[in-house]
């Protein structure tokens, strides 16, 4: 046999990353830890001087992205009056899908009576040919709170791979008890349809999400926010309020620094945000 003409059929990764949090004592703590590779959490940390309560992990995907036919899952359980703070320790590469396999991520989220939840916001960079499927699900209590973030990257545009993936899709939902309060699904098929045009990305190369649900919005100025955040000529942006319940803020960049600066800038005022 001429093993040089052998295929080396590589195995898939299907990851999994499961994390339960409980109050004690009026602290966070992270009570159960089940991680299967490439995924990995850090201990629980206590960073926030402004609020002592809340626990922050680092999440790890040690592969370096997911190749074609690979899934990642994520479940959290943040339980009633628990406070955590989730930061993706870099972005999540999505390798090309030679075989024509779909990578794809799958997150579901519960957060009880009280609790809180931030997930910060990191890029995703679907690589030249790469096919990307990722749905997250919240259940939430109506007295918790929720802060998501995220990037869509056009791919390596430093290598000059700019909307050279197959597709992308996301399908984002929010649950407040029964409802469904957010339904956000995206498709983008550069192969299909022309990115540029008058109505979709235009000029811009990033697409920057910020989701922010707290019990009551009455008292947040949706109109202030938006002349708030007109602060650069060359990104547009805006916020809509959904039901008093939620704000969406989007963003559509050329500069991913300049982005990543501003969704960090509204992240604090979110994060500092009082009913």
């Amino acid at each position: 046999m001429n093993w040089q003409q052998t295929p080396i059929k590589r195995l898939k990764h299907n990851g999994s990353l499961s994390l339960k949090f409980v109050n004690r004592g009026n602290k966070t703590i992270l009570t159960d830890c089940y991680q299967s590779p490439p995924l990995r959490a850090s201990r629980a940390l206590y960073l926030n001087s402004a609020n002592p309560t809340e626990a922050t992990v680092y999440m790890v995907e040690t592969s370096g992205g997911l190749v074609a036919g690979d899934h990642n899952n994520f479940k959290i359980d943040v339980q009633e009056g628990a406070n955590v703070c989730l930061i993706p320790q870099s972005a999540t590469k999505i390798y090309p899908a030679f075989n024509g396999r779909w990578s794809s991520q799958n997150i579901d989220v519960t957060i009880g009576s009280k609790a809180s939840l931030a997930w910060k916001t990191e890029a995703l960079i679907p690589f030249e040919k790469a096919k990307f499927r990722g749905k997250t699900i919240v259940h939430m209590a109506q007295d918790a709170r929720f802060l998501w973030g995220e990037i869509l990257s056009p791919g390596r545009d430093k290598s000059g791979e700019i909307f050279q993936y197959s597709d992308v899709k996301s399908n984002f939902q929010v649950w407040m008890e029964e409802s469904c309060l957010i339904y956000d699904s995206l498709l983008f098929s550069p192969g299909h349809m022309y990115l540029g045009q008058f109505g979709l990305l235009e000029e811009h190369l990033y697409v920057g999400s910020m989701w922010f649900v707290t019990p009551s919005l009455q008292h947040m100025d949706i109109r202030k926010l938006n002349e708030e955040l007109q602060r650069f000529a060359h990104v547009k942006v805006c916020a809509s309020l959904l039901d008093g319940k939620a704000v969406n803020v989007r963003w559509l960049a050329s500069d991913l620094v300049l982005l990543k600066q501003e969704m960090n800038n509204t992240w604090h005022e979110f994060t500092s945000y009082r009913d």
